[in-house]
């Protein structure tokens, strides 16, 4: 691992705090993450117009598929009702495990071994960190978008494939797990925004906080 570390040119943590190469660019308090994610998802760049685009073009889709059911006889008020309820709890709470988990399998790909899952309910937000392992701007796009791809492809995959009469139910599912998503686009829509340098992002567990820092660019050069 430490040979794999060098190799990548991954700091660690010390480094990243002692060493004039890089600066702190931010300490985000777990506490202030619904405040960021709300104020970061708001700026404009590609994530976050990907993020707005897909939702609202799932909502525009949604909205047509049950009118053109219900006026073409298609379906019934009452299957709309149920599949709409069971996809909108199966995207925003019971898919939450698997999410966390796919986040989890993120970090062990990068090499981190002390992966822990935690949750604050006041805030209703969910999360997993890897104590003091940092990971680089580039791999934090791995690590906080691999819930959203997997399970969008993986839900479209196995309708197209065994379910393909039933729309509704997974429509709703992705539309309340991709919205469920906006912390993942948001903390990868400030890095994009905010770092000139390379990026490098870490948690430290106990006090619940993460830290970003950027490497110094030399401006002359």
């Amino acid at each position: 691992m430490n040979a794999s570390m060098k190799s990548t040119g991954r700091p660690d943590v010390n480094k990243l705090k002692n060493d004039p190469s890089y600066r702190q660019i931010l300490e985000l308090d777990f506490n202030d993450m619904i405040p960021f994610v709300l104020y970061n998802i708001r700026k404009k760049s590609f994530f976050s117009l990907i993020y707005a685009g897909i939702n609202i073009a799932m909502l525009v889709f949604i909205a047509l598929y049950i009118i053109w059911g219900i006026f073409g006889s298609q379906h019934t008020w009452s299957a709309v009702i149920k599949q709409s309820v069971a996809g909108i709890v199966a995207g925003s709470i019971l898919v939450i495990p698997i999410h966390e988990l796919l986040h989890g399998l993120a970090y062990r790909f990068l090499g981190a071994k002390k992966i822990r899952f935690g949750a604050d309910m006041q805030q209703f937000i969910f999360f997993v960190t890897a104590d003091r392992y940092p990971v680089s701007g580039k791999e934090l796009y791995f690590l906080a978008l691999t819930p959203f791809v997997m399970i969008n492809a993986a839900t479209i995959v196995l309708i197209a494939a065994c379910f393909p009469q039933v729309i509704l139910f997974p429509a709703f599912l992705l539309l309340s797990h991709n919205i469920m998503c906006i912390g993942d686009f948001a903390i990868v829509n400030y890095v994009h925004n905010h770092a000139h340098g390379r990026v490098f992002t870490f948690d430290e567990t106990e006090r619940k906080k993460s830290y970003f820092y950027e490497e110094v660019v030399d401006e002359k050069e």
